[in-house]
């Protein structure tokens, strides 16, 4: 089985996984590398505003992840009160270093993560 790649007659992307007739309308093109490449002149660019975009969706998810950990302790009545105050200060701020990942200079290309706390 061989992939073959195409634009449609509406300038879709469609690769195919086999061996069949080509699509009606369509036009064999090189394969793409990711969906934030465009066609231009029978070669595949990378679009950077689209790349920026996909890549601070999956930081953000990334981040999201964490701060999901994050709530189920700080928001816990229980855990929180037998924390010592330098604990609960710790975790408040790497909170809030999770939330403001998005405002660091070299998102969303480059990021420091911050050190998640021990829970004890």
């Amino acid at each position: 089985m061989s992939h073959r790649y195409f634009i449609d007659a509406n300038g879709e992307y469609i690769e195919l996984m086999y061996d069949g007739p080509t699509p009606t309308g369509s036009t064999p093109v090189p394969r793409r590398e990711a969906e934030w490449f465009d066609l231009v002149d029978g070669a595949w660019v990378i679009n950077q505003s689209r790349h920026n975009e996909a890549a601070a969706k999956t930081i953000r998810g990334l981040r999201d992840k964490k701060l999901r950990v994050v709530d189920k302790i700080v928001s816990n009545p229980l855990r929180w009160a037998e924390m010592a105050v330098a604990k609960q200060a710790e975790w408040s701020q790497y909170r809030t270093d999770l939330l403001d990942v998005p405002q660091q200079s070299g998102f969303p290309h480059i990021i420091t993560w911050p050190v998640e706390p021990t829970e004890s």
